[in-house]
């Protein structure tokens, strides 16, 4: 019971250091590290984008361009009906 009590108490993330005795990250490798996670972040967003422009320009070649979110989400439901009845 002792050996319990001395030991640390797991925090929640969010804002706490983890150290990890084996591994130092050097402030090149944290800076290729951002330069990383920014290009998936902007490669991500890019890909929303195009999506909605793609979803855009098919609702426009069907007839229905300016519409509301909530009637796309009836059409898109009743194709999927559609198909599993085909």
């Amino acid at each position: 019971m002792d050996a319990e009590e001395q030991r640390p108490i797991k925090k929640q993330p969010g804002g706490v250091d983890f150290v990890c005795p084996m591994f130092e990250m050097t402030p090149e490798m944290a800076k290729r590290a951002k330069e990383h996670a920014d290009k998936l972040t902007a490669d991500k967003k890019k890909k929303a984008a195009q999506y909605i422009a793609e979803k855009d320009e098919k609702l426009k070649a069907i007839g229905l361009g300016d519409c509301d979110k909530f009637y796309v989400d009836k059409l898109a439901e009743v194709k999927a009906i559609a198909d599993e009845v085909e």
